[in-house]
């Protein structure tokens, strides 16, 4: 019987249970068939030997308990992504005074300060994207920075 024939009557003997194990990880009935997907693929790629039926059993749901706790982290991981982008994007929406003042800076200046803060390209990225020397952008900024201190200063008390 080849690796595939196996894979196959793994699924037919094994599927059910692989994917009621991985959905008491998950609690989500697409990820966990993505677990039971992902054993058989495991399976292809290791092409282990079996002792008996309760080894290849055994080893299967070790298997998928492992990708389902690597689920798990990733999935972890993935939502602290998520959450910091909310609060990047929040913290920009509770600076918007500073990029209105930054709107009212000379173009120059605006857009040097918008593409490093804002957009976070490097000094280097900005003289490419520009089109001017790098030692030309620091100075933008340099300068920007000072007039843009000066407006909130002004208009809004700011230190």
């Amino acid at each position: 019987m080849d690796n595939y024939s196996t894979a196959e009557q793994i699924l037919k003997d094994y599927g059910n249970d692989l994917l009621r194990f991985a959905y008491s990880y998950l609690h989500n009935m697409e990820d966990s068939e993505e677990i039971v997907q992902e054993t058989l693929i495991q399976y292809l790629k290791a092409a282990p030997v079996f002792e008996n039926e309760a080894h290849k059993k055994s080893w299967c749901m070790t298997v998928a308990a492992n990708l389902a706790k690597n689920k798990i982290k990733y999935n972890k991981l993935r939502q602290t992504d998520e959450l910091m982008e909310e609060l990047v994007a929040e913290e920009k929406e509770d600076l918007s005074f500073v990029w209105q003042a930054v709107k009212e800076l000379p173009p120059k200046y605006g857009e040097v300060i918008h593409l490093y803060y804002y957009e976070g390209y490097s000094t280097g990225d900005i003289a490419d994207l520009l089109t001017m020397k790098e030692s030309t952008v620091r100075s933008n900024l340099k300068r920007g920075r000072e007039k843009l201190k000066e407006i909130l200063k002004e208009v809004y008390d700011f230190e």
